[in-house]
């Protein structure tokens, strides 16, 4: 056990810079290297556990490898107590709550984030470029980390580069589209199914990267599409969800890029609009102008708080972009190739506007 964190060195700040420590001194030939080249980010990653390294090289976007560099952006270590043989992970004692933890661990100038159940923590030095992830034991993972893996440390390192991370679906034609918002059960990931069954590109339906420069761009991060079966059936067919394999905690297929044939994930997308979608179950799919208030709403509360911290950021990155870009309700059909077609003419015109 030698090499192992203190189970319990004082603070919670004390802690985490602990386990950072510890883990950057570890022999690194017993860990799983793996170098992700993502979009502006290369991360070198050790993990202690196979399995979790092969996961987030499978549904990690991937982008072309840059030039070579000395060293990664970001640093990793994705560790479990068990195969190290260090203690478990200490549990938070006392009331919890997500300030609680920030607080905690500014005066170590680290950002963080704790789960209960199962015991998770991580730990991010912005000043290091450095993050860990402390489990318990091998598997022991959040049950949504499949299908958004190492998300709160690409949060912080997106963070840094002026870039936010957005709950958001996404479909394109020709380079050029749109943001789906809204919480869960609005409809965005069938209809981003809907659409790439009738054609569409997307960098995900899920989460996604957003960077409001000179134009709104959107970037792929996670390589993975979810639906439930009927979903899966009204866009691709009744027998479709059979190539798809098990569903999800949320009863949901975690299809991978690489199970649909073209993949319809794309590098970018310029985005011309947000589009919050609506179960309408009428005749035919219709768009009707928005207030960027109602906008945000749909976008802001999810986006700023599935992270881990950056709330404030997170809601004013919203707001800008909500004001900057023309805002839709988009209330839905029955019928998938109905919804792709009116998609595909609505980006056919803006592309041209």
């Amino acid at each position: 056990m030698a090499g192992a964190p203190h189970p319990d060195p004082g603070s919670t700040g004390e802690y985490g810079s602990d386990v950072i420590d510890r883990a950057r001194s570890l022999d690194k030939s017993g860990l799983h290297a793996c170098c992700f080249s993502l979009r502006d980010l290369v991360v070198q990653a050790y993990f202690s556990d196979p399995d979790y390294a092969d996961l987030c090289t499978r549904n990690l976007a991937q982008a072309p490898a840059r030039a070579p560099q000395s060293d990664p952006d970001l640093t990793l270590y994705l560790l479990d107590s068990e195969s190290l043989g260090w203690p478990r992970p200490r549990r938070w004692t006392g009331e919890f709550s997500r300030s609680s933890v920030r607080a905690e661990l500014k005066p170590a100038g680290l950002r963080g984030a704790y789960l209960h159940e199962p015991c998770v923590w991580q730990f991010h030095s912005d000043r290091l470029r450095v993050g860990a992830q402390l489990i318990d034991r091998p598997g022991a993972l959040p049950l949504w980390e499949s299908g958004g893996p190492l998300r709160a440390f690409l949060h912080w390192a997106y963070a840094a580069r002026d870039r936010q991370l957005c709950h958001a679906a996404t479909l394109g034609l020709d380079g050029h589209g749109i943001l789906l918002v809204g919480p869960g059960g609005s409809g965005k990931s069938g209809t981003t199914l809907a659409g790439i069954a009738g054609g569409l590109s997307t960098v995900g339906d899920d989460y996604c990267l957003v960077g409001q420069g000179e134009r709104v761009t959107a970037y792929p991060l996670f390589h993975i599409l979810k639906q439930d079966p009927a979903g899966v059936a009204r866009a691709l067919g009744a027998s479709a969800s059979r190539a798809f394999g098990p569903l999800n905690w949320q009863g949901k297929h975690e299809i991978h890029a690489g199970m649909l044939r073209p993949s319809p994930f794309t590098g970018a997308l310029a985005i011309d609009a947000i589009i919050v979608p609506r179960v309408a179950r009428q005749a035919r799919s219709r768009f009707r102008p928005i207030s960027p208030g109602h906008a945000m709403r749909a976008l802001a509360p999810s986006s700023a708080f599935q992270l881990p911290d950056g709330e404030s950021r997170g809601i004013a990155f919203a707001a800008t972009l909500c004001r900057r870009l023309p805002c839709l309700e988009l209330q839905l059909s029955d019928h998938a190739a109905e919804i792709s077609a009116t998609l595909c003419e609505f980006l056919s015109r803006r592309r041209h506007d």
